[in-house]
């Protein structure tokens, strides 16, 4: 079995760059400015755990197991928070343009197209629930 390129590619960025949950964030609030005007009452150490949960769901190449997760998840997000599901395509996309640019001359059509099809399910998953 073929290791999957979205889990290899948080592994190669933990080692060359460390935690990157800041340029993660300054990523998505510059995509998605409405995003942080709602993350006002949000410390970074919630910011972050937020941030690990996100790493982890995208690490799974099948949400089967998370149906009970993210049911909960996308329905407070929506009822305590109002968050509206593009705001979830642009946080994936910030995390995934922060990978890209972590890889450097690594990141190639392989680790794009892995990219874009765990984003593609992640976002499925999310409309089905909103």
């Amino acid at each position: 079995m073929a290791k999957d390129l979205v889990y290899t590619s948080f592994e190669i960025v933990a080692e060359k760059a460390g935690d990157i949950s800041l340029a993660v964030y300054k990523n998505y609030f510059a995509r998605c400015p409405g995003s942080k005007e709602l993350m006002t009452h949000v410390d970074d150490i919630v910011r972050g755990r937020m941030l690990d949960e996100v790493y982890r769901l995208m690490m799974n190449e099948d949400f089967s197991d998370e149906e009970s997760y993210l049911n909960f998840e996308v329905k407070n997000h929506r009822l305590a928070y109002s968050v509206k599901p593009d705001m979830y395509g642009n946080l994936l996309e910030a995390l995934k343009e922060v990978i890209a640019e972590s890889l450097g001359a690594e990141w190639n059509d392989a680790y794009e197209l892995a990219w874009q099809s765990r984003i593609d399910l992640f976002i499925k998953e999310i409309q089905n629930r909103h």
